[in-house]
């Protein structure tokens, strides 16, 4: 079996469509895999080291409000759709794959118009104007909620989860209290907050965060922080002036790594997050109570859609930000802290939630749709 996987732009995209790479290369070990992504972005780098072989293409993100740049990105599609086509039919797959970006959405579309079956992840609540228009193309769709379903065609929409690299999963004989002393300044006993904006970090989310800071060290509480490679110097900066080093308390990082991520979720008591899928996915699979605070400025308040679903459900608490302060962010973790009941129901609510196999479901659907292909 021979299968083109393609998303990129964000981790968010990128990280999906290896861990459906793994699925694909566990269920057939002899599975060839070629991954089109943006020549220029972030995954040029990751997916290589991800040992997957890389094709780069043209490709640049529509921004919101119509400008003289409109016209070239329009173009820039095209090339890339028609540079992806070529590539398609050379490498001649049994199905395409996409995870999101429109270097996703020019692969998937080259591969439709060659005829070759093609399935889309659209794992948001609200889902993008890609995987929208990608839909009417694709003959099969995964979704994350059931409540996603009424958004495509029913026919050829399964509710998979969105898939999860298998390193991404805490592995359960670790103790919460073994894998908080992975972490510098961390102590094995103390009420841990995991604090995780994306993978690029959320700057307003930081700030709320480091001045909440003294407070919820004062309260016995302890803080591992994700903070995003560029706001990484900042945060060291603000938490010198604060008087707070990492031996009290509070531990930085800039980027959780592949071992490092299912250690901090496992450390956590509960995880104050951005509502993005990835994120909220890897949660779920890890059981952990959470505080969403939903990016603002998200395309449609898709993660405010997704954060209200696991609220609905008991798994989490949905914090708006602009309702959010320092005072509050204090006042919320304190009240989940001292109500274990609440939260060990809000972990059974995720853990029901969650879909650790999501990533063996989709690459059975790409062996079915294979299969049905041939005959």
């Amino acid at each position: 079996m021979r299968i083109v996987v393609s998303g990129g732009g964000t981790g968010g995209h990128i990280f999906p469509a290896l861990a459906v790479c793994e699925g694909l290369t566990r269920r057939e070990p002899d599975c060839e895999l070629l991954y089109i992504g943006s020549a220029t972005g972030m995954e040029t780098e990751i997916v290589p080291k991800a040992g997957v072989p890389f094709q780069g293409v043209t490709a640049r993100k529509l921004r919101k409000l119509v400008s003289l740049s409109t016209v070239g990105v329009g173009l820039s599609l095209v090339r890339g759709w028609a540079e992806a086509r070529r590539y398609l039919r050379a490498y001649r797959p049994d199905a395409v794959i996409g995870t999101g970006g429109y270097v996703a959405g020019a692969a998937t579309l080259a591969g439709a118009s060659l005829g070759i079956p093609t399935l889309i992840l659209a794992p948001d609540a609200i889902p993008g104007r890609t995987n929208r228009m990608l839909a009417r193309f694709a003959q099969r769709i995964c979704v994350s909620f059931e409540e996603t379903r009424v958004r495509f065609p029913a026919e050829k929409t399964i509710v998979t989860g969105l898939p999860l690299r298998a390193g991404a999963i805490a592995p359960a004989e670790i103790d919460p209290r073994e894998a908080r002393c992975r972490f510098e300044g961390l102590a094995a006993d103390r009420f841990t907050v995991l604090v995780i904006g994306g993978s690029q970090g959320a700057r307003a989310l930081n700030e709320i965060v480091l001045e909440a800071l003294p407070d919820l060290v004062g309260r016995g509480m302890q803080v591992l922080h994700q903070t995003g490679p560029k706001n990484i110097d900042d945060v060291r900066v603000k938490t010198r002036a604060l008087g707070l080093p990492s031996a009290t308390g509070f531990c930085p990082v800039a980027f959780l790594n592949a071992e490092q991520v299912p250690m901090a979720y496992r450390a956590a008591d509960v995880i104050v997050c951005r509502g993005g899928m990835s994120t909220l996915s890897e949660v779920m699979a890890n059981a952990v109570p959470a505080m969403i605070v939903p990016l603002p400025t998200a395309y449609a308040d898709h993660q405010t859609a997704n954060a209200q679903i696991l609220a609905k459900r008991g798994a989490a608490l949905c914090c708006p930000e602009f309702d959010l302060h320092p005072e509050g962010l204090l006042n919320k973790l304190m009240s989940l802290r001292e109500t274990p009941g609440r939260l060990e129901r809000m972990q059974d609510a995720s853990r029901a939630m969650g879909r650790p196999d999501a990533a063996d479901r989709v690459a059975e659907l790409v062996a079915n749709l294979n299969k049905a292909h041939a005959t």
